[in-house]
């Protein structure tokens, strides 16, 4: 790229960067760190659950925002090859890192580094509850066949 490009992608690219940052920031702090209820988690209204922005939508959107962002700082700074290399490598598994992190919010179950310990928590109980739920119904339908 060109060192002559306009200052508004430079001031954009450096707010995505900033943007990225600060939405990870929050993330870790205030939703990592501090486990929801299982209400919480359960909560949803028309539009969708809460819990999907703060889980999925805002940290993983902003990292690709981000990660597109310093991809262009990147390119604008003429670095030596070998430095844009790796570093170009690097914003490319950000990027990947957060297309497969942004497909929980479809409702794809994440595995713990996606998500937080306690979401892998909620939804473990959740399956052992379900389970014995069925393990109940299967026996009380077994009695019933039984006795006729």
């Amino acid at each position: 790229m060109s060192r002559d490009l306009d200052i508004t992608v430079l001031l954009v690219c450096i707010g995505g960067v900033l943007l990225m940052i600060a939405c990870w920031t929050f993330y870790i702090q205030g939703v990592r760190r501090a486990p929801k209820t299982e209400e919480w988690y359960d909560e949803g209204d028309v539009n969708g659950s809460e819990s999907d922005g703060a889980l999925f939508v805002y940290p993983y959107g902003s990292l690709v925002i981000g990660t597109a962002s310093a991809f262009v700082l990147f390119g604008i700074m003429n670095l030596p090859e070998p430095v844009e290399t790796v570093l170009l490598v690097l914003c490319m598994a950000a990027g990947g890192i957060g297309i497969i992190g942004f497909t929980g919010a479809f409702g794809i179950p994440l595995p713990w580094p996606f998500v937080p310990r306690w979401v892998v928590d909620i939804r473990k109980a959740k399956r052992a509850r379900r389970r014995e739920r069925r393990e109940a119904w299967k026996t009380k339908s077994n009695q019933n066949k039984r006795k006729k």
